[in-house]
């Protein structure tokens, strides 16, 4: 079957939390149409919510690879070398392979999956399930631009992507990776310490929420650097750089820099 007779734009294997939100974002944004789609997992809860979205659904990835012109699999590192294995003798020439797996190599990706498909490893995150992921992808030889055009669409759909090489993705892991568990803990640090000051916990944690996301809409829309908003709040003698010198007493700086480089690391392990 060639690429342009394949029946399915898009074929998925893993409809798990990672999965399904690219697998809603591409039908929200219009990449694909729920017809065009067909997804692939051992659980009958998640084919059902697929075929939900109007895919069509199966517990056979071999199907999946068989009829889909592009292949995104989301499943996890430890198991994805002997899902792509299996499909080897599956894949036909020039046949788009997307790789979520964090610390999978696309070397090792290649060693498992054989010559012929084109290889893009994508990283996006958790926050993909609310269509704001920070997501990175790096691409194998003979990715052609319509392909990663299309890797570009899918990943901008569920938030924002960008184009690093490939021993970048490690680094893209410890941070944006991993990182909503880091801002995470900082919302419930910035709640408890609300709670502290005498506020209920549920104004106090949607005050938190909000005044990171907020920050964050200011450093994205003004492309301006997080120390400028720091400098613009922190009035001489004021309240907020008060807070600031208890915060580099107590090294937070260097504590958020060592988590995103351990987790880094950790990633690197992972991959072999």
């Amino acid at each position: 079957m060639s690429e342009a007779s394949a029946k399915y734009r898009l074929g998925i294997i893993g409809t798990g939390a990672m999965g399904r939100a690219l697998l809603n974002a591409a039908i929200r944004s219009k990449i694909v149409a729920a017809s065009e789609v067909i997804t692939s997992d051992i659980s009958p809860a998640c084919r059902l919510e697929a075929e939900g979205f109007g895919c069509t659904a199966t517990d056979d990835n071999r199907q999946v690879v068989e009829n889909a012109e592009h292949i995104l699999v989301a499943v996890k590192p430890q198991v994805i070398c002997e899902v792509l294995r299996d499909l080897r003798d599956l894949f036909r020439p020039g046949q788009l392979l997307i790789s979520i797996a964090a610390g999978v190599s696309i070397a090792t990706l290649r060693e498992a999956a054989g010559p012929a498909p084109r290889i893009v490893r994508v990283m996006p995150n958790i926050c993909c399930t609310v269509a704001e992921a920070a997501s990175a992808y790096a691409t194998g030889g003979g990715v052609t631009e319509a392909q990663e055009s299309f890797v570009v669409e899918l990943l901008d759909a569920a938030g924002e992507a960008v184009a690093v090489e490939e021993d970048l993705l490690n680094a893209v892991t410890g941070l944006s990776g991993s990182g909503p568990a880091f801002v995470a803990i900082f919302i419930e640090a910035l709640a408890d310490g609300g709670v502290r000051a005498g506020l209920p916990r549920d104004q106090a944690q949607r005050l938190a929420a909000q005044t990171v996301l907020g920050t964050a809409r200011w450093v994205l829309d003004g492309d301006e650097s997080p120390a400028r908003l720091k400098d613009m709040v922190s009035s001489p003698g004021g309240t907020t750089i008060a807070g600031v010198a208890a915060l580099e007493d107590r090294a937070v700086r260097a504590a958020v820099m060592e988590a995103v480089v351990a987790a880094a690391e950790r990633s690197k392990e992972l991959g072999g």
